[in-house]
């Protein structure tokens, strides 16, 4: 589905010199965007490479109601098998360690429990967004996805109650050098969402960083991503929308070639780095006791 389908937002891909239309408010257009997000891959937080996306509103607007329509059984399905590829492969090759013991004597029950909950909610939400980050860098470097055509039922979507509560919040002292540091280490655009969502808990965050930043980049770590990446390139064939953007409504709105191409670059370093934080959403929980994630929702 392209950007004048039904799941346009304020008019995207309409020609804006058309009688009688009003270009949206483009703060007013992303705030909505922003939020239907949220609501739809059903997370408390906006993640960096959505947010990165942003900084071209144009792009996003056409690029997310493209995006939207997949998001039902077939897209949870391929979440899924990026979620049990990412435990199975921390499991079987990276040995996390059960660090309950060492946390609850490190933080009270109240902040255990939100630390978990974080840990749950990141394991849940980051294969969705590997996915969602593969497809949009896909788009603005101008490939299309074809879609099977096959209608799918709508499946649930809002944030859950237990996530309301959950945002990136300015981190401590402790936490930022842990993140500045698995920035610095890794060449990675930003702190990784796992992390920054276990920020607020310098404890736990330091703790799971001691044992994660062991084997994040080994040989069998680079193992797993690899296994993440195909797991995604072959899922994408089972989603049943096209993903094209129309171009020439994206220019016609200041998207430029020239806009794209730095896009594309900043996408294709969020994307090249969505595996191994995958795979560190799948290694925290199994260090937290793999919380039950309940119901694909």
């Amino acid at each position: 589905m392209t950007a004048e389908g039904a799941y346009a937002y304020g008019g995207v891909g309409r020609d804006p010199a058309a009688k009688g239309h009003v270009p949206p408010d483009p703060a007013v257009l992303l705030g909505a965007v922003r939020e239907d997000i949220r609501q739809t891959l059903r997370t408390g937080w906006i993640d960096p490479v959505l947010e990165a996306a942003a900084a071209s509103p144009a792009f996003l607007t056409a690029a997310w109601s493209a995006v939207r329509p997949n998001v039902g059984k077939s897209f949870l399905l391929l979440s899924r098998a990026v979620r049990t590829e990412a435990g199975d492969s921390a499991r079987a090759t990276l040995s996390p360690p059960d660090l309950r013991r060492r946390l609850h004597s490190d933080l009270s029950e109240e902040e255990f429990r939100r630390a978990e909950e974080s840990v749950r909610a990141a394991h849940l939400a980051m294969a969705k967004v590997q996915i969602v980050s593969h497809i949009l860098y896909r788009a603005v470097r101008r490939e299309r996805l074809a879609g099977t055509g096959r209608e799918e039922p709508p499946v649930r979507r809002g944030v859950p109650d237990w996530q309301r509560w959950m945002s990136f919040q300015p981190a401590p002292e402790e936490s930022r050098n842990v993140l500045d540091h698995a920035v610095a280490l890794h060449g990675l655009p930003g702190p990784p969402t796992p992390l920054r969502l276990l920020a607020r808990w310098p404890p736990a965050l330091i703790a799971v960083w001691d044992e994660l930043g062991q084997v994040w980049g080994a040989e069998a770590w680079r193992g797993g991503t690899i296994r993440l990446r195909r797991t995604i390139l072959a899922g994408l064939r089972t989603l049943p929308h096209p993903v094209e953007l129309q171009w020439t409504a994206l220019l016609a709105r200041g998207f430029t070639e020239t806009d794209r191409a730095g896009l594309a670059e900043v996408l294709a370093s969020h994307d090249a780095s969505m595996a191994s934080q995958t795979l560190a959403a799948a290694f925290i929980w199994l260090a937290f006791g793999a919380p039950e994630v309940g119901v694909e929702a």
